[in-house]
């Protein structure tokens, strides 16, 4: 079946897969954030359907704050992406890189950004696969104030 936007009768499979990219927060969490974040109408879900079950996730936002190596506003974020382990190396990552290019493109945005942990090669090397360019590097620092 494809690609397919996320909505409430999906919210709780879109929500189950993040969980597999994100295994710190719980289903109630994730739910009611993702419930209020897309109804604001400048973040989206996407799923991937084959064989009958939903097998991937990608979580778009249109972001207007900075976003680090890009030079417009506003910029299409890939916030996360997932696709099972079993699905991996059949176009999907791909696939769902196509769409959002063409729902930036729908929206006049002239960017699509992303990022990853500089330890996961295997996104790296996605991005660079589907046509990112590395922009810069970021360590993020922090300091307990007791």
């Amino acid at each position: 079946m494809g690609i397919i936007v996320t909505d409430m009768s999906n919210l709780k499979e879109f929500v189950e897969l993040t969980l597999l990219l994100f295994p710190q927060d719980t289903l109630e969490e994730m739910y009611d954030i993702y419930r209020k974040s897309f109804a604001k109408g400048n973040e989206l879900g996407i799923l991937y359907e084959k064989d009958n079950r939903f097998v991937g996730c990608m979580h778009l936002a249109i972001r207007s704050d900075y976003v680090n190596g890009t030079d417009t506003s506003p910029v299409l974020f890939v916030e996360a992406i997932y696709v099972l382990p079993e699905y991996r190396g059949q176009n999907i990552g791909r696939e769902f890189i196509e769409y959002a290019t063409d729902y930036a493109k729908q929206k006049g945005i002239k960017q699509l950004a992303s990022d990853c942990f500089m330890d996961n090669i295997m996104s790296e090397n996605f991005h660079k696969a589907c046509g990112f360019i590395e922009k810069e590097r970021v360590i993020c620092f922090v300091k307990d104030i007791e």
